[in-house]
């Protein structure tokens, strides 16, 4: 018996070996089937669509650094698209080859549902059309382009998710810059919207959308409008020069932290009708005609640890000059009803008052901010206590509430530190759990005071250091002999996992042929090799 079953392992074993051998050489030597397909100079719209048709989802089309005219393309298929400098001149005809009229909207790119993956890359697109780019697909990464125009906007996302724009420059659309409406997960970086006759960026029913170090500025409206949408980050970016700077409306969960607002015709943050848990973070507004309006029902929102300095009186608005130059002010829409936290803000140098209340509405309360030296200007309306500074014998100012030492100090930039040299950011809680760079360090360095240099601010309860998982469990390597790292994996799974990708991304996807090809030719000849060992 015992030798009956060192024969079935032995078969077993030289099976399984043989199978391993030859998924491997098959994995090392396949070539790869991701063509390049190049567009040559002068190439007509329906040349380069029947290129794109023809091709293979995973090849690339390489445009020559050329001008293309009149050009409205589908992209149906997982497509690299490389343009190179390449000037791209859209079609506003409802009439290019059939092309141009998809959803009552002309186009110069339309990413379908099926372009899962595509990306595009270093173009320079002149928008006659009603978009410059329409991505109906997900996973989508625009890069490194200049869209310059749009009847209705510069990129529009409707139903997409998981897709990036990253380093474009996006200007003089007649409508919305970025235009993105019930999609999820659109994550813009480093890029600059400007010039637009609409708002830079809207966002309208859409979930989990990140705007990181991007320059917003220049457009007629908002810089980025916000409707009915939850979970957004809007973070370390300048948005100047427009008419609200960022304007919310019906949002949940809106972390805006570490943004310079400057400079906008009406208010730096306008919140209205329905805002809940909105987290207001480590801001400088300043220069607009407002700091940040309350204009509807705010629930658990927080404004806390904001620089909100040097707004003006203006009559260049569409309200009285009496309700402009205020820090932050109680809008006509206020709802009495509304629960927030305004505190530990350097509220600075207005020209009206550091904060305004309505004469229509009952007396307001906030909480501890920072006034300057007198605490001038405070609404009488507004029930508020003010943070006084004292100078210490090291040369910080310590901020007091009443004879209450909060261990906070004003730095020499004019914002609220932690006294303490080490300390933790105030920052809102980790609201995306699924969206990209969910943890963001909002350190500040203040920059002249060297006491202060990377120091953070705390939110006065916690002086702990913060992360996002908490006492995190500690990998047990020795207990489970087949885990690969942190992942846990068996690692048979890990082998036939990285195995199965690279099979795929030879031989196509889709496609179930390769897998039973080598089950078979490895199982001739596994029984071959143990017919002749006569095992």
């Amino acid at each position: 018996m015992d030798k009956f079953k060192k024969i079935k392992k032995n078969r077993i074993k030289y099976l399984c070996l043989s199978i391993l051998f030859i998924i491997s050489i098959f994995i090392f030597i396949s070539p790869s089937y991701s063509a390049t397909i190049k567009v040559e100079h002068n190439a007509t719209n329906q040349e380069i669509q029947s290129l794109i048709d023809s091709a293979k989802s995973g090849d690339i089309i390489q445009f020559k650094n050329s001008t293309y005219n009149e050009i409205s393309l589908i992209i149906n298929k997982k497509l690299t698209l490389k343009g190179n400098g390449t000037t791209i001149i859209t079609n506003n005809s409802k009439e290019n080859n059939g092309n141009a009229n998809i959803g009552n909207n002309t186009f110069g790119f339309y990413f379908t549902k099926s372009a899962l993956g595509s990306q595009l890359i270093g173009f320079n697109i002149i928008s006659n059309s009603d978009y410059a780019v329409i991505v109906n697909s997900s996973s989508l990464t625009m890069t490194s382009n200049i869209i310059i125009g749009g009847q209705k906007g510069g990129v529009l996302f409707n139903n997409s998710k998981d897709s990036k724009i990253n380093n474009n420059n996006i200007s003089n659309s007649k409508g919305y810059g970025i235009n993105i409406i019930n999609s999820k997960n659109i994550n813009i970086t480093s890029s600059n919207i400007k010039n637009n006759n609409d708002s830079g960026i809207l966002i309208y029913k859409s979930l989990y959308v990140s705007i990181f170090n991007s320059a917003i500025f220049n457009n007629l409206k908002h810089g980025i409008e916000l409707i009915h949408s939850n979970n957004t980050k809007i973070v370390k970016n300048k948005i100047e020069n427009n008419y609200d700077g960022i304007f919310l409306s019906n949002t949940k969960l809106a972390n805006i932290t570490d943004n310079l607002i400057n400079n906008n015709k009406r208010n730096g943050i306008n919140l209205n009708d329905r805002t809940e848990k909105s987290y207001i973070i480590n801001n400088t507004i300043s220069k607009n005609a407002n700091g940040i309006q309350l204009n509807g029902k705010s629930i658990n929102d927080i404004i806390k640890f904001n620089l909100i300095k040097e707004q003006k009186q203006t009559a260049d608005t569409d309200v009285d000059m009496f309700e402009t130059g205020n820090g932050i002010v109680i809008g006509d829409n206020y709802d009495p009803s509304s629960s927030f936290t305004i505190e530990y803000n350097s509220i600075l140098n207005n020209e009206n008052f550091g904060i305004k209340n309505k004469p229509q509405f009952d007396e307001v309360s906030v909480g501890a901010n920072y006034f300057g030296d007198s605490g001038n200007h405070i609404c009488p309306r507004i029930l508020a206590s003010i943070l006084t500074a004292k100078l210490s014998a090291s040369g910080e100012l310590h901020l007091f509430d009443g004879k209450k030492q909060t261990g906070y100090i004003i730095g020499a930039d004019q914002r609220i530190y932690s006294a303490k040299k080490i300390g933790t950011p105030s920052k809102p809680p980790n609201t995306s759990s699924n969206n990209t760079n969910s943890n963001i360090n909002t350190n500040t360095d203040s920059g002249s005071n060297g006491n202060l240099n990377n120091a953070s601010i705390q939110n006065g309860t916690n002086n702990a250091k913060t992360q996002s998982n908490n006492n995190p469990k500690k990998t047990n390597t020795t207990t489970n002999q087949y885990s690969v790292g942190d992942s846990g994996k068996p690692l048979l799974s890990k082998v036939y996992e990285v195995i199965s990708n690279q099979i795929a991304k030879a031989m196509g996807e889709n496609s179930i042929l390769p897998y039973l090809v080598l089950i078979i030719i490895a199982g001739i000849f596994g029984l071959g090799y143990l017919k002749k060992r006569k095992i």
